[in-house]
């Protein structure tokens, strides 16, 4: 039997089995308040939920990230790439410990698919919706001879804290002591950790004798919660009703898509990045509070950067969608009444908790919520939120301007690349605040455009950073981070024919930059992490329409369909040479930004 064609779900949106020629990932399942990954096979390889204390709990087999390697860039580029790797440690139910071909049904849910000559395992995973935990319906159809299967927990999962494996530390977190107890009773397997304030229950599926020929369904449940007792009775409760959850998790995915209209074949690529948004970057943290992480594996740590275009792709797919307003007005609410802001500033990174991580002040993570803010009414056409954090929004503002210099330009210490800046004076962050201020309807929008234009046109273009004013000891780079400078016609900062911009974009797709790598698969990246990166391909798609060049942009479409992860998303970087996964295989930012400019290809229209 094909594996596209079983009645769980429309064949027209199970899409085909997944293409192994491209760079492997695991593959990922949430639902805004849990999330994790699992191998092909549905092996379980991790699973986390937001913590009011640590900020994100993990489930995993993996070893912790030793604190002596912080600061190691090495280590935890390794640390990094055995995640995604198919030989990471797993747990779970020992029927799936075999080799299976993958599917993504709905472009949403895990399906694996393993046949041999006793018979054939389909496996879905899925986090239901509002429980804080996952199923699994594993469905046996026996070969020629009768089976009986006894299902068996392999593999040793352990409790603790997200790793946060940072290239940039802003300041470590030592991990949490431990103190776990595990026990079992009957079917249900159980860890309680009191000193951590966690625990995580799991109901394995009972024995069953399977006929030659007829198939059986079994369900495995996963729970993750505070109290053992309430988190026992989640796990239970999914058991119970498990094949009917997965069941409805699929008719409403297919459902969501359609009223989006995204349910036809075109919409591959939207799909997949609303997908991760709303189940794996989406962490609620309480009731109408939800975090935007930039990833649920490597870094689920909370940049305003980052969670603005996954927000923004939320709300250019489904405005008035119930789930994606949700999550948007919960960040928005996370951000102005939850997350720390040290000396009055949104930090580089939060916990989804909302404790500052990393304090260091970048320009442009404070210019992020406000758009956000003003983006949403905009949009949805309710005014709601803006009513309610207008006033802070135009407080930040006024606070930012009263940091001008006698020039007119407002210092920042790193760039959005999360690196130190020696030259304090930003352009692409100067073009980002023009953009708020103007949204805003401030009247310093029109001196901190003429400030802008004066201070950072130097040799023909505009550079990327200064010291001081008219160009002082200006450097001249582009990073794949700094999206205001592409967005600057579509705007209205300038025209696309303005010379100043088009030789700032020559000279960033060129070897003069040195953010520009060339190659087969050439491309705009950072010196962050020097690769190409999946966002300057974006940035080009940009580009491309702001000049009306048609075949800039095809070049740039194939180049990220060549690139892409097997599952449909877009890693941090690739290498030049091979397209091959270079670094960082979960990063939300890349796919909710090709969503986005695939619902809106008037967003950068000049």
């Amino acid at each position: 039997m094909d594996g596209r064609r079983h009645r769980l779900s429309d064949p027209a949106l199970s899409g085909a089995e997944l293409d192994r020629r491209k760079s492997y990932k695991p593959l990922d399942v949430g639902n805004g308040i849990v999330s994790g990954t699992l191998a092909p096979n549905g092996r379980l390889l991790s699973l986390g939920m937001a913590h009011p204390v640590i900020g994100r709990l993990w489930l995993t087999a993996t070893e912790p990230f030793p604190e002596s390697s912080r600061g190691d860039e090495d280590a935890v580029r390794r640390h990094r790439a055995a995640l995604a790797a198919p030989d990471r440690p797993s747990f779970g139910s020992s029927l799936l410990d075999v080799a299976a071909d993958a599917f993504l049904d709905e472009d949403s849910v895990p399906h694996g698919v393993h046949e041999d000559e006793s018979g054939r395992i389909d496996v879905w995973t899925v986090a239901p919706t509002g429980r804080a935990g996952l199923a699994q319906l594993i469905r046996i159809t026996a070969g020629e001879k009768a089976r009986l299967v006894v299902p068996r927990w392999s593999g040793r999962p352990r409790l603790g804290r997200a790793d946060y494996t940072q290239i940039t530390e802003g300041g470590t977190i030592p991990h949490p002591p431990v103190a776990p107890k595990e026990g079992r009773d009957g079917l249900v397997l159980w860890i309680d950790d009191r000193v951590l304030d966690a625990a995580v229950a799991v109901v394995l599926p009972e024995p069953v004798e399977i006929g030659a020929g007829a198939t059986a369904e079994l369900i495995l449940a996963v729970a993750l919660g505070r109290d053992l007792h309430a988190t026992i009775a989640e796990a239970r409760a999914i058991s119970r009703d498990g094949a009917r959850l997965v069941a409805d998790e699929m008719r409403a995915r297919r459902a969501m898509w359609a009223g989006l209209d995204l349910a036809n074949d075109q919409a591959h690529e939207i799909r997949r990045g609303i997908a991760y948004a709303l189940d794996c970057a989406a962490s609620r943290t309480s009731e109408n509070v939800v975090a935007i992480i930039t990833d649920h594996e490597i870094l689920p740590l909370v940049w305003t950067r980052d969670a603005y275009y996954i927000c923004r792709a939320l709300l250019s797919a489904g405005p008035r969608n119930a789930r994606a307003r949700a999550a948007v007005d919960g960040f928005i609410a996370w951000l102005f009444d939850v997350a720390e802001r040290p000396d009055g500033a949104w930090p580089r990174a939060s916990l989804a908790s909302g404790q500052a991580k990393d304090v260091a002040f970048q320009l442009d993570q404070q210019l992020y919520p406000l758009l956000l803010v003003a983006d949403h009414a905009r949009l949805t056409g309710d005014n709601v939120m803006r009513e309610r954090y207008g006033d802070a929004c135009r407080a930040t503002l006024d606070w930012l301007l009263r940091r001008r210099s006698p020039f007119g330009l407002v210092p920042t210490a790193e760039t959005p690349a999360d690196d130190p800046l020696r030259q304090p004076y930003h352009f692409s962050s100067h073009v980002l605040l023009w953009h708020v201020l103007g949204a805003f309807g401030h009247p310093g929008a029109g001196e901190i455009r003429a400030a802008t234009l004066e201070h950072f046109a130097v040799e023909g273009r505009f550079a990327y950073a200064v010291t001081g004013p008219r160009g002082e000891a200006a450097r001249h780079y582009h990073d794949a981070n700094d999206l205001p400078t592409v967005f600057a016609p579509g705007w209205g900062f300038c025209a696309a024919s303005d010379p100043l911009w088009r030789e700032t974009i020559a000279f960033a797709w060129s070897n003069a930059n040195e953010g520009y790598f060339p190659g087969r698969f050439g491309g705009l990246g950072s010196l962050h992490t020097p690769r190409p990166w999946t966002l300057g391909d974006l940035q080009e798609i940009v580009v491309a329409r702001a000049m009306a060049d048609r075949d800039r942009e095809v070049r740039a479409r194939e180049r990220l369909a060549a690139v892409e992860t097997w599952d449909g998303l877009l890693a941090e970087a690739y290498d030049e040479a091979t397209g091959a996964v270079a670094a960082r295989h979960w990063f939300g930012w890349p796919a909710a930004l090709r969503a986005l400019l695939d619902r809106e290809p008037m967003l950068t229209a000049p």
